[in-house]
């Protein structure tokens, strides 16, 4: 898999990647200090790929930079944060 480039829209709350079949998507809204992430999205021909995984990370390193905790409403999501390999922070 060549390098996925990630944007981060700011105004809309999502993280952006243009692959195979359109765009890769992470919705988010913040209140106050919880950054809750509701939505992940990956076109049909770039599933399997670990998209959804790369938005995940780069919305865990947002958070993390702006001191934002997470609650993480999308079931793609809740899974991952309980493994080991997933960032950590105190």
């Amino acid at each position: 898999m060549s390098k996925i480039d990630i944007s981060h829209d700011l105004v809309r709350k999502q993280f952006l990647a243009v692959v195979d079949g359109g765009a890769a998507t992470l919705a988010y809204r913040v209140n106050k200090d919880i950054m809750e992430i509701f939505s992940t999205y990956v076109p049909e021909a770039a599933r399997g790929k670990k998209i959804a995984d790369l938005l995940v990370r780069e919305a865990l390193a947002f958070a993390k930079d702006k001191n934002l905790k997470i609650f993480p409403t999308c079931s793609y999501v809740v899974r991952p944060l309980g493994q080991p390999s997933y960032p950590r922070w105190s």
